[in-house]
């Protein structure tokens, strides 16, 4: 459908912005279908488990950002992590890395989604005991 096609290609453009500096055009396109084979993949399954996503945020950008962050593990290589940050302590596993900077990047995904997850939580509890977090049945219809 035309929004899979819209979406796929924006989960490709999520997955790759932060990592657009530091790999080769031909790895940015296998993260680009990689993610856009998650994007289909994460929205079905939100709506198999019946959680409802109207605008397929969470599989365009949360787990397109969690792949993006990853995929800089593996493919980033020496010459453009020197050019952006002037020296070169790990590339990309896939780059003939040891697997640190990969680390790094696992590291930042469970640290982002701690902090999220602390902070957002007792937001979203609150809201939800005062009625706040959902629109009543008569406001959805309209």
């Amino acid at each position: 459908s035309l929004t899979y096609a819209m979406n796929g290609t924006l989960g490709g453009l999520v997955s790759i912005t932060g990592a657009c500096g530091l790999v080769e055009p031909w790895a940015a396109v296998i993260i680009g279908l990689v993610a856009g084979l998650i994007y289909l993949t994460m929205s079905k399954l939100l709506v198999r488990m019946r959680i409802d996503d109207a605008v397929d945020a969470v599989p365009v950008h949360m787990t397109n950002g969690i792949w993006g962050t990853i995929a800089t593990g593996l493919f980033a290589n020496s010459k453009r992590i020197k050019l952006a940050y002037g020296k070169v302590n790990d590339v990309g596993v896939f780059m003939g890395g040891d697997g640190r900077l990969l680390g790094c990047q696992c590291c930042g995904v469970l640290f982002v989604v701690g902090w999220v997850t602390l902070i957002m939580f007792p937001f979203f509890c609150v809201l939800n005991y005062m009625g706040w977090f959902r629109a009543s049945a008569s406001d959805e219809v309209e």
